[in-house]
């Protein structure tokens, strides 16, 4: 408890803000697809069958976390991810705890809708 009480207030913000953005399917699925390499976002559309100004919102704030980059190609905006360790924390979800967390819920009302 002690250490805790000494960390800093920040930096609870800043892992719970990683977790909003991770909160969203969508932004998950842009990280998924982008496990693959570089993709330009006119590659990200399709994938995500949402509006562009859409699109550019979620990139956004994967951007604005930190967690995704870009650079310009002429015309194109090409995305890729800062640090694959960012993979850690969306494998953690692996198939298994997944399946194990949706069963408790099953009964129940979801609380993600």
């Amino acid at each position: 408890m002690e250490l805790i009480e000494k960390k800093d207030d920040r930096i609870f913000e800043f892992k719970a803000g990683i977790f909003k953005v991770l909160g969203d399917a969508n932004r998950v699925k842009i990280l998924e697809f982008l496990r693959e390499g570089e993709k330009c976002q006119c590659e990200i559309i399709p994938i995500l069958n949402q509006s562009q100004p859409t699109v550019s919102r979620h990139l956004s704030l994967l951007k604005d976390a930190g967690l995704i980059d870009f650079r310009r190609e002429g015309n194109r905006t090409v995305y890729h991810v800062v640090d694959e360790r960012i993979f850690n924390i969306v494998d953690s979800l692996d198939d298994e705890l997944v399946r194990s967390l949706s069963h408790r819920v099953v009964s129940k009302k979801s609380p993600f809708h």
